[in-house]
């Protein structure tokens, strides 16, 4: 993971910049300015508080049904643990947050635990288990994150309360906000139909956010990669990897989903 000096002031994932492997290798080296995307308003758009720095709406996104991801129902984010009483009143006031599922390692939460919110429901579903060092291993990290039994029941725990939750947003955070909350956000985000080049956008907004080149779009693809060796598809993995139901995944879309604007 990237427990390096950085994690005092910032929070989650795992490693300063790694090399990629080369089955992983892009044909050519994406650019800084291609590894930060420009900030949009319309799209996953960040919310501003004075202690998450990678904290924003997965809202905005056009759908290949044509529909819109819904603003103000989903947020994810970085660490919690330094957020303020006018960041919580933020959230519950502005986004009528209901509900933060904490992706972190026991090990993780213990050092830097979320603060308890009123009326804010709280879930831990640890994406890696108990394993919290990856020792910069960025690749072996995305591969668990593809195949492990605990990433599997993390990532189904999230979307079991994604369609269950039908007032208020959810939150969802790791420490940086990036590598397992880019996963999960990969996943609801196919879920819902977003293509690819608007998940890898999201992705790679957290470089943005938090003003590094972490996130690297071969670590997305290698997760793709292992999730289609083991079930073909995303929507197999969905479906079969992480069981969830149809009735869960129409509830999931009929959470998120709206209507676009023409």
């Amino acid at each position: 993971m990237r427990f390096q000096t950085v994690l005092a002031t910032l929070g989650c994932s795992l490693v300063l910049a790694t090399a990629v492997t080369p089955a992983y290798a892009a044909t050519a080296t994406p650019t800084d300015a291609q590894l930060q995307p420009a900030i949009s308003q319309k799209v996953s758009r960040p919310i501003h508080l004075s202690g998450p720095e990678n904290m924003r709406d997965m809202g905005g996104y056009k759908t290949k049904t044509g529909q819109r991801v819904k603003l103000g129902k989903l947020l994810r984010s970085d660490s919690l643990e330094k957020m303020t009483i006018s960041d919580q009143l933020q959230l519950t006031a502005n986004y009528h947050l209901s509900e933060i599922v904490d992706l972190r390692t026991t090990e993780q939460i213990l050092k830097k635990p979320d603060p308890v919110m009123d009326g804010v429901k709280y879930m831990q579903a640890s994406v890696l288990g108990t394993k919290s060092n990856y020792d910069n291993d960025d690749e072996g990290m995305y591969f668990d994150m593809a195949t492990k039994g605990a990433a599997r029941r993390s990532y189904r725990n999230l979307l079991v309360q994604i369609s269950e939750n039908k007032k208020g947003a959810l939150l969802f955070h790791c420490s940086h906000g990036m590598d397992r909350t880019g996963t999960s956000a990969a996943i609801i985000y196919s879920i819902l139909g977003v293509s690819k080049k608007d998940v890898q956008r999201d992705y790679l907004l957290s470089n943005t956010q938090l003003n590094v080149t972490w996130a690297k779009p071969a670590l997305l693809n290698a997760f793709y990669k292992q999730v289609n060796k083991q079930y073909g598809s995303m929507d197999n993995y969905v479906k079969k990897g992480l069981k969830i139901t149809p009735a869960q995944i129409k509830a999931i879309k009929a959470n998120l989903l709206t209507k676009a604007a023409h």
